[in-house]
């Protein structure tokens, strides 16, 4: 009985921090600011590209995996204040690159919807 509820509590725990929105965790404007450099822009970069563009979004995911790695080493070499920047940095881009992928992704859903409901439904 007890490891039942254990497993129960457990299952409970895990679906209520997943269900909490991760905006309601956002800081705001001026601490955010205070993360970037003037010029660096905080917003997410287009959404799905174009079909044809295969070769591109594969220099992008490269670029982006590259980034991801500066700011990593940046963390880790970093210390005190400089290394809750290097965190925030990377936490931001971290979650810039999800909403892209996320973006891109509801793009090609809703092209394979498109293409499916054309063939004989």
């Amino acid at each position: 009985m007890r490891s039942k509820l254990a497993v129960l509590t457990g299952a409970l725990l895990v679906t209520g921090a997943t269900s909490m929105p991760a905006r309601g965790w956002q800081v705001s404007a001026e601490d955010h600011a205070k993360h970037h450099p003037a010029g660096q822009s905080s917003e997410p970069k287009a959404a799905a590209p174009a079909p044809d563009a295969k070769g591109m979004a594969g220099m992008d995911m490269m670029a982006a995996n590259a980034k991801l790695d500066d700011l990593v080493k940046k963390m880790n070499a970093a210390q005190g204040q400089a290394k809750v920047d290097a965190i925030a940095a990377l936490l931001t881009v971290m979650v810039q690159d999800h909403e892209r992928m996320h973006g891109n992704m509801s793009g090609m859903m809703s092209m394979m919807k498109t293409m499916g409901e054309g063939h004989g439904k």
